[in-house]
Order: C-alpha cells, then structure tokens, then sequence
C-alpha cells in the first residue's frame, strides 16, 4: 500500500521528477539556471567591454550553476578581454584539496613553464574552501581560438596531475561550442583529467553590466563564459553534497588578481594584484580572501535522487497507472 500511495503521489504531481533539461551550452542565460548566485558589486578594474561587440575590458557580472544530467553547468556573464588575460576557476567538490595554493602542481598552456603554478602559489581562498580542480581560459587575440584548459590539481600533493586542454574557433563575438579532447597541460600533466567532454563557449558582445566606474547592474547582464563539465570529473560528489566554485579574471601570467572576483568583493574594493591591495609581487602568495567581507565563492547542492526512483519497479509501474488512467 506504501508503494501504491507513493506512485500516486508522483502521478498527481507530489513527488519531484527527474531533472531532464539539457542547458545549450552556448555563452547565454538559459531559465534552467534559475536566478544568480552571486552579482557583482564593484567597477571592473581590468577595462569595460563598451559598445555592443567591444572586446576592450574584463568583467564578472553574475554567477549561475545548476546540476542536471549528473552535469555541473556553470555561467559567468560578462567579458573576457582578448588579449591573453585569464578566467581561473578553482573548484571544491570534494574533501580535500588546498586553502593555500602550492606550487607542487607544475602545469601551463602546454609550454611547459609551469608558471600558473609557481605565479598562483600562496594564494589562500575563503575558510572551508579546498580547490581540487582549476579550469582555466584565454584568448590572446580576437583572431585566435578560444583556449580552455581543465586541472584535477590531485590535492597538491604531486608535481605530476592530470589535465587537458582544448581550443574552439571565435566568430563574431561568439566562440562555439568545443570540447576539451584528452591531451596534456604543460610538461608534467599525466594525461586526461576527463572522462567525458567538457563543454564550453563564449558570448563576448556584453556591453551592459558593471564599468570602470559603476559596480552595480550586473544582473542585467544575461552572455558570458558558460561551461558543462560531468560530475564524474569532479570526484562524483554525492547527492546532498555542496560544491563551492571560485571565479576570478587575472593577468596573463596569472599573478596579478584584477577586482572581478565571484562571489563579489567588498564595494569600494579595487585590483587585488599579488599583494592583495593592488600591488605586484611576481606571485599572488599575499592574496587572502579570508580578509574580505562575503563569500569569494558561489555553492550549488547536488541534487538527491528523485524520490520515485528509490522504490524497485516504480518507474514501470507508474506508467502502467498512467496508462489507465487514460483510458
């Protein structure tokens, strides 16, 4: 009787269904994501992007994640300067992982340097935050591909980690959908951190939102940076669990920290640089976001399976009940 109360139940609608949307990841809002986690609140510090189709400026307007498909889609509207600035996004999704960056990891854009590592080390996040996977973006120039480069950074506790990395072609503002192919990062990355395709896309044509001077309408902003990454490469974080993403824009060397921090910094706050107050260091070892009001960081719950699901037979006998309940 229990059983048959509970189909009914999702028959008549009180029971959640499976999550079946499929976000197109194309660099746009789509109403799946639901509203922002977190809005910007300063003026970009690294350039406007103004008028319409400008790609004169970095900034984060908003950030939006949801999971479905057993996929985490995450969306930050705004501007990415082409002009080899980067979008770091650290992930924690499951225990472990580093509060202080280290320079153990040794990875880059396949030239082997190692100088993401070395530049970002020192950096210490938010309490409760340890970053286990770094996916990070650039585009040198309006006429070159679209480079996204995924990190599973292992802990920290290996020099060797596994990466990959992948490009798409940029038309007209726009960067296509792409996915990130097995392939190295740099000298000492040991191969595909993927199991699945990554995708990723651009929308670049923004002209609203924050400015060099004005923090606030960032809500409005709806284009920007979106990707799809699946769960099963980031660790399969359980249902019910929390997955905390830190976004950032930095320099092409990854250690001068633009303003342009999600969750947002304190208003009134400028470029972070690698001493925390704007300064350049060689290093971002003096950034620490324990030191700014809010959180520098956005969370998204992986959801619980669908109640109907837990039940043997439950989804074969729920259509049966339908079906005669439409005869």
């Amino acid at each position: 009787m229990k059983t048959l109360r509970l189909l009914s139940l999702l028959v008549m609608g009180g029971l959640p269904a499976l999550a079946s949307a499929i976000i197109t990841v194309d660099g746009s809002y789509d109403s799946d994501y639901g509203a922002a986690l977190a809005v910007q609140a300063v003026p970009t510090g690294f350039g406007d992007a103004s008028p319409p189709g400008s790609v004169g400026g970095s900034e984060l307007d908003a950030a939006y994640a949801t999971i479905a498909n057993d996929r985490l889609y995450l969306l930050f509207t705004g501007n990415q300067e082409p002009n080899g600035n980067k979008l770091d996004v650290f992930i924690d999704s499951v225990s472990g992982g580093e509060n202080t960056l280290t320079s153990t990891p040794q990875y880059d854009f396949f030239n082997g340097s190692n100088w993401i590592s070395q530049n970002m080390a020192g950096l210490t996040f938010d309490a409760g935050f340890g970053a286990d996977y770094h996916l990070f973006t650039q585009w040198v120039s309006g006429t070159s591909p679209y480079q996204v480069s995924f990190v599973n950074r292992a802990g920290g506790g290996s020099a060797q980690v596994p990466g990959s990395e992948g490009y798409s072609p940029n038309a007209s503002g726009l960067v296509a959908a792409g996915a990130i192919a097995a392939g190295e990062v740099g000298t000492n990355a040991s191969g595909t951190a993927l199991t699945q395709d990554l995708e990723f896309a651009i929308n670049d044509n923004n002209a609203a939102g924050v400015s060099g001077s004005d923090g606030t309408g960032g809500a409005a902003v709806m284009t920007g940076m979106e990707f799809s990454i699946a769960l099963a490469d980031l660790g399969n974080p359980a249902p019910g669990s929390t997955i905390l993403i830190a976004a950032m824009i930095n320099n092409g060397d990854h250690n001068y920290l633009s303003n342009q921090i999600l969750g947002p910094l304190p208003s009134g706050t400028g470029n972070l640089g690698g001493d925390g107050g704007g300064g350049f260091s060689g290093t971002l070892g003096g950034v620490n976001f324990n030191n700014f009001s809010g959180a520098q960081y956005i969370a998204v719950t992986v959801p619980e399976p669908a109640a109907w699901m837990l039940v043997p037979g439950a989804a074969a006998l729920g259509l049966a009940m339908v079906r005669r309940r439409q005869k």
